[in-house]
């Protein structure tokens, strides 16, 4: 048995486990889950041929055989002077909808369609809509998008530009959180928040930047 067949989701408060195959979002204790630890990947593991987030698919929980990819990742990193430092900045505007929210939701909208979910339902109030919206899109799955009422016009464009649903829902952003998990019981909840998959797609920022500054190489430091 490999690493991905016995990664499992966990919920950290109780320490019970889940199988990755479940339709779920949390746990029965109605805790954010996380996914087991994973053991990471070598250089050898990158699949270079690939021009996208997806050239880490073997760091993944499990194998995704059919990604929905509009091409997310691999962005720019460049080195400018500031103030008297010279750090790095990673571009991550260079991503579909400009967002680096767009790693978490191609790589969460892959695994749910293969899991069998054709619908679904998420909370934001900006880019983790439009990301969702636009991975959905991708993937073919329907969307619906519930934003506080005073969600800038643009951004509620941008979404429904997408093919999603937008409700407006007033009140603080919370409001918008609690009506999402009403509805939960009849659409599911994807989540940028609590969904554990969303992290496992934002996490190939690390390894993109591992490769990009080439930390395999000895160093004398």
């Amino acid at each position: 048995m490999n690493s991905k067949e016995r990664a499992r989701y966990v919920d950290p408060r109780t320490g019970k486990h889940y199988d990755l195959a479940e339709r779920r979002w949390r746990s029965d204790d109605g805790n954010p889950m996380m996914v087991t630890p994973l053991p990471g990947i070598s250089r050898d593991d990158i699949d270079s041929r690939t021009r996208s987030l997806w050239r880490y698919r073997a760091a993944l929980p499990v194998a995704i055989e059919n990604p929905a990819s509009m091409g997310e990742g691999c962005t720019p990193l460049v080195q400018k002077r500031w103030g008297g430092l010279e750090p790095y900045f990673k571009l991550e505007w260079f991503n579909p909808t400009c967002s680096f929210k767009d790693r978490g939701a191609a790589v969460m909208m892959s695994f749910l369609r293969q899991i069998g979910v054709h619908a679904v339902l998420e909370d934001s109030s900006g880019n983790g809509g439009a990301a969702i919206a636009a991975a959905g899109a991708a993937a073919g799955m329907r969307v619906k998008v519930l934003a506080p009422s005073y969600t800038p016009a643009p951004k509620v464009a941008q979404i429904r530009a997408f093919g999603a649903e937008v409700q407006l829902v007033p009140g603080p952003r919370e409001a918008s959180e609690h009506e999402a998990v009403r509805q939960s019981e009849s659409v599911f909840y994807a989540s940028h928040n609590w969904h554990p998959f969303f992290l496992q797609g934002t996490k190939t920022l690390a390894y993109e930047l591992w490769e990009d500054l080439a930390l395999w190489r000895p160093t004398t430091w």
